[in-house]
């Protein structure tokens, strides 16, 4: 069912689209203090990319791991959930150093903002 996707137009309305990443923000809150975003979500200019990857990132530069939500949209891939780690170079004052990233590439809906959630949990915090 299309209806149970969350903020679906958000490809298309600038609107959607940042009230679909203050929500993620305050799912993801209880990661504050612990991340902040690696990646750029503007041009140059300012101009934010919009595309929706990452709709979210968040690094824990002193554990070496990232992570990046990709949110799809939910006409072209209905309902989509995919998981997977890769190596990457995560800036570190002057310099890189090898990090370990989990990409989620998904459309959103209630239980796959959950699953990603619980996911993100277990990876920032694998005790």
């Amino acid at each position: 069912m299309m209806d149970d996707f969350l903020f679906a137009d958000f490809l298309e309305d600038q609107a959607a689209y940042a009230a679909a990443e203050a929500w993620w923000q305050a799912r993801l809150a209880f990661l504050d203090g612990q991340c902040a975003p690696y990646l750029r979500t503007a041009f140059a200019n300012g101009q934010p990319f919009h595309d929706g990857n990452p709709i979210v990132n968040l690094a824990d530069r002193n554990a070496g791991k990232a992570a990046r939500i990709v949110q799809q949209c939910p006409r072209e891939f209905g309902h989509d959930y995919t998981s997977f780690e890769q190596v990457i170079e995560l800036a570190d004052g002057d310099g890189h150093r090898p990090a370990q990233e989990k990409i989620i590439v998904l459309t959103l809906t209630q239980a796959a903002a959950q699953r990603a959630e619980d996911e993100l949990r277990a990876w920032f915090d694998p005790a």
